[in-house]
């Protein structure tokens, strides 16, 4: 995430061409290019501002379920409520860090000297959140792998208590790793500096520290690595996965649930290759053009590359409801969504009986989906409720 670059850059520069310093029109002051720019920064803010809220209000959902005492029994779901607190709050700390500096324009009694406190210390935290999501997502990606591949391996290696360790260790790392950051910025004492200007760099001037820090070590251990491990690995789970589709009458149920987790995950990983394909491009061009971003053009690359990781935190959720039926079963059972689940007749049954056959027809809300269900009694045991053929209820699919 190249957010850094908009922390500091409270005003807009000037724009130079190939040839010198290209004529822009001035308008009262501002030149068009500015308010041009200025004006898509603040509209790219308020998309931001709305993504972090829906994702900070499905990862809140997601972490309740996964850590709900029916989830914790497997590593899977363990992993995964460390992937969700980690976006949770990557999500929440995203819009002071990266949308602020342009919502105070609109937005009255946010103060200069307030949003740069907020900014000096919730920045370090917001990548140390980042990292630890995509570190989650690799050791998901692992689990995945090994339940796949190696099913005889589960039981050895995918257990509660390595989840729990990995997690742990994950975090440590990822805060470790990025407390360096701390001291990147600083507020500046000076009376006579503009309020816009009083955040400035401190390690971030070192050219040393860019280089192998920011630019070479950030490029290998939030790209390369991890983008290696899950393209290597999910490639084996899917060709696995296909091998197995012809003859995924003969897998056994625990397998089949094994199967459909990693192909949940398979899109999760997809959607964050897409989202951070351009925040490796622009950690690459960085290295080579070190001025990259203290120009319009890359303030707008950095807004939509900050955009792309907000929407790779919140969109699991889709991801999450749509391949598990366990986790929709327990979504049912939250407080709001039972309410309106109960409004739009989720729990309506509509039962009719014929009178020549003696046959019922029940209607009903499964935990997968909307359901109809016949069954056929004989008039000896229509009034026996024990004797019903249960063999044709349908079975309930597990995450």
């Amino acid at each position: 995430m190249e957010g850094e670059n908009s922390i500091i850059n409270l005003t807009t520069i000037g724009v130079e061409d190939d040839v010198g310093t290209s004529e822009i029109i001035v308008v009262g002051g501002i030149s068009l290019t500015e308010k041009f720019f200025s004006s898509l920064s603040l509209f790219f803010s308020c998309i931001m501002v709305c993504m972090c809220l829906a994702g900070a209000i499905m990862n809140t959902v997601s972490l309740f379920i996964f850590t709900r005492p029916s989830f914790r029994k497997r590593s899977i779901n363990v992993l995964l409520s460390g992937l969700s607190a980690s976006d949770l709050v990557l999500c929440i700390l995203a819009i002071p860090v990266f949308c602020f500096s342009q919502l105070q324009q609109i937005i009255p009694g946010i103060s200069f000297t307030m949003l740069a406190q907020i900014l000096v210390y919730a920045y370090p935290v917001t990548i140390m959140a980042q990292t630890m999501s995509v570190w989650m997502l690799v050791s998901i990606t692992v689990d995945r792998y090994l339940a796949v591949c190696h099913p005889f391996l589960v039981r050895v290696y995918c257990t509660t208590t390595r989840a729990l360790l990995t997690t742990a260790v994950i975090f440590v790392f990822s805060v470790g790793y990025n407390f360096v950051r701390f001291w990147e910025y600083t507020i500046s004492d000076d009376p006579n500096m503009p309020e816009e200007m009083l955040i400035v760099g401190l390690l971030r001037e070192n050219q040393i520290y860019m280089v192998l820090y920011q630019n070479i070590a950030m490029l290998l251990t939030q790209f390369v690595l991890p983008l290696m491990v899950l393209c290597i690995l999910n490639l084996q789970v899917a060709k696995t996965i296909l091998e197995a589709g012809e003859t995924r009458r003969e897998l056994v149920a625990s397998e089949k649930r094994e199967h459909s987790t990693a192909k949940m995950m398979l899109f999760v990983v997809i959607v964050f290759i897409f989202c951070y394909m351009l925040s490796f491009c622009l950690n690459v061009l960085e290295i080579f053009n070190p001025d990259l971003f203290k120009n319009h053009i890359g303030f707008l690359l950095n807004d939509v590359n900050n955009i792309l990781v907000v929407v790779n935190s919140s969109s699991s959720f889709i991801f999450y409801v749509k391949y598990s039926s366990r986790y929709r079963a327990q979504l049912r059972t939250m407080p709001v969504i039972a309410f309106f689940a109960a409004r739009c007749c989720f729990e309506n049954r509509n039962t009719n009986f014929s009178d020549k056959s003696g046959e019922r027809s029940e209607n009903y809300m499964t935990l997968t989906g909307y359901s109809s269900r016949q069954t056929v009694y004989t008039s000896a045991t229509a009034l026996d409720n024990s004797q019903v053929d249960t063999s044709l209820k349908p079975p309930v699919r597990k995450f």
